[in-house]
């Protein structure tokens, strides 16, 4: 080898080592259920003055979403239901109620559900959530042109056995 060619050589080595170590971790990011990226993140970016409004529409309604998750066994099927009410406390009624839920632990598994109107303010879904601890759950309301968007955070026990 020639005289001084180790330092370019060494440098080559670690670039290579950092382009092998980047990739690697990218695959084991995109295979884990624990890595999580928000679900179009680039769109909701592009969207921020849009997101920005919604929440601003939201203060302004006040209303409130009152959620109730039940965690499904191998025997049951499991469901979320949730109370709606408007600022003044009364039952919201005829709203439309979409969720997205996702598990802290694994927020790369997404569910989604549409609730459906129970009566008095009360929307109910099956939701295939089967994992106890703590849920993120993402809900939107509409309601003629009123569009109401809330997170809420729930803590699901494990169900009691079949």
């Amino acid at each position: 080898m020639k005289r001084g060619m180790q330092w370019p050589i060494g440098i080559a080595v670690v670039l290579a080592a950092t382009v092998v170590s980047n990739v690697w971790i990218a695959v084991v990011a995109s295979r884990d259920e624990a890595f999580a990226v928000e679900p179009d993140y680039y769109n909701k970016a592009v969207h921020f003055d849009d997101e920005m409004a919604l929440r601003a529409e939201s203060a302004r309604l006040g209303w409130r979403v009152i959620p109730q998750l039940r965690l499904g066994t191998s025997a049951r099927e499991g469901s979320l239901t949730a109370t709606v009410t408007d600022s003044a406390g009364t039952p919201l009624r005829g709203a439309t109620v979409t969720v997205l839920a996702m598990h802290n632990a694994r927020a790369s598994h997404q569910l989604t559900a549409t609730l459906a109107d129970t009566g008095n303010g009360a929307y109910t879904a099956p939701l295939d959530a089967r994992r106890p601890g703590e849920w993120e759950l993402r809900f939107t309301v509409t309601r003629g042109s009123d569009r109401f968007a809330v997170r809420e955070r729930v803590d699901a026990p494990l169900p009691p056995t079949d």
